[in-house]
C-alpha cells in the first residue's frame, strides 16, 4: 500500500508572497482603532503562525499561534505566551496551498484577555 505525501510549496516571506497571500486570503481592511498605532492598515488574516525561540537551557522551542492580522510590514499574533520586545524570530505562516517563511522582530506584546497579542515586524530576506 503506498500513501502520496501531499506537496506543500515553500514560500519566502517578502513584499510580493505577502501581496500575493493578501489577495487570495485576507479580507477588508482593519479600522480596530483600539489597538492601532500604526500608520499602515493590516487585513485580518486567520491562520497558524509557527515561531521558535530559545528556552532558558539554550534549546529551540516551537510556539504556535494564531494570525490575527497582517500587512505587508506585519503581523499581529494572539498567542498563549510572551515575547521579549526585540526578539529576532524564525516565523512560518501555514496555509492550505503553501507555507510561508521567513523572520521578524516582535515590536510589542499586550496582554489581550487571556493571551497576548504581538506584534511582529516582518524582516524581508534580501538574495545576495
Amino acid at each position: 500500500m503506498s500513501v502520496e505525501v501531499e506537496d506543500k510549496e515553500f514560500v519566502a516571506l517578502n513584499t510580493a508572497s505577502i501581496e500575493k497571500l493578501l489577495a487570495t486570503g485576507g479580507r477588508q481592511a482593519s479600522d480596530r482603532r483600539s489597538r492601532e498605532r500604526r500608520r499602515e492598515k493590516r487585513w485580518p488574516f486567520p491562520g497558524t503562525v509557527q515561531f521558535w525561540v530559545k528556552d532558558q537551557f539554550g534549546e529551540e522551542v516551537q510556539i504556535l499561534g494564531t494570525c490575527d492580522n497582517m500587512n505587508e510590514q506585519g503581523i499581529g499574533v494572539l498567542c498563549g505566551r510572551a515575547l521579549e520586545v526585540g526578539l529576532r524570530l524564525p516565523i512560518a505562516i501555514h496555509q492550505p496551498e503553501a507555507t510561508y517563511h521567513g523572520e521578524g522582530v516582535v515590536r510589542h506584546c499586550t496582554p489581550w484577555e487571556n493571551e497576548y497579542f504581538i506584534g511582529i515586524e516582518l524582516i524581508e530576506a534580501v538574495d545576495g
